[in-house]
């Protein structure tokens, strides 16, 4: 009877501990999504904001590529004193890397960056706000596009579903489109496929350890100039 009991006891004393983490577990991804959604949120604001203001801004200062590298290197400057305060708050050098890994690891992801954003600018001179959005939205079809070619997503008929939809929708949306504009609309298109490499390339470098940029401080601090001098000979040329 008491080694009954006694086993009675340790059955609800291990249902008890597996119920309390499997709640544990359940707030923790309710927390998790709460987080992620609210970042994906501002994330939209500011970068809707940010699209009508530069539309704007670029009318009495048609300088995009310009701005965008100053706003590049404003990045970097901050990023770097952000690194240098963590630095002395913890003791610890931050990550730095060598020239040569410098140069075949980060320039790729730094260059398809820059020129996805200087062109994103330059198109809003050409195409309204609303083709630049759907252009750009075409990012996605690019993102799984290099996923599946670098081996981050594995092939499935969803993704291709997904791609057709969204190549669907853009061509109905621009098809007798009145206020099209051809050289703007491939700017836009250009830069989309840029930002699919861009994003692709800027997970394979988070995600190797040892390079160490796992921190978006350390990323933006080592990618900066690379995006910048992508752009500056574009700049110099049609800005000059």
């Amino acid at each position: 009877m008491g080694g009954a009991g006694g086993g009675s006891n340790m059955s609800g004393h291990i249902l008890r501990d597996h119920r309390r983490r499997g709640g544990k577990r359940c707030c923790q991804l309710i927390l998790l999504y709460a987080r992620t959604f609210c970042m994906i949120i501002v994330y939209y604001i500011f970068s809707i904001g940010l699209t009508f203001y530069q539309k704007n801004l670029f009318k009495d200062f048609p300088f995009p590529l310009t701005v965008v590298i100053v706003h590049l290197m404003i990045k970097f400057l901050l990023a770097g004193a952000c690194r240098a305060v963590c630095s002395c708050c913890s003791g610890t050098p931050r990550t730095s890397l060598g020239w040569s890994v410098y140069y075949n690891k980060v320039l790729p992801a730094g260059a398809a960056a820059g020129l996805d954003i200087g062109l994103s600018q330059w198109s809003l001179e050409f195409i309204t706000v609303s083709l630049y959005t759907m252009s750009k939205s075409t990012a996605l079809i690019f993102i799984l596009f290099f996923a599946i070619l670098f081996k981050l997503e594995e092939m499935r008929w969803s993704i291709v579903v997904l791609v057709l939809l969204i190549a669907g929708g853009l061509i109905m949306f621009t098809y007798k489109y009145t206020q099209f504009n051809l050289f703007g609309f491939m700017l836009a298109l250009i830069a989309a496929l840029l930002s699919g490499l861009r994003w692709t390339l800027s997970q394979i470098l988070m995600q190797r350890s040892e390079l160490m940029l796992s921190h978006p401080v350390d990323l933006v601090y080592h990618i900066q100039p690379w995006m910048a001098l992508s752009l500056l000979p574009l700049a110099a040329a049609m800005e000059g």
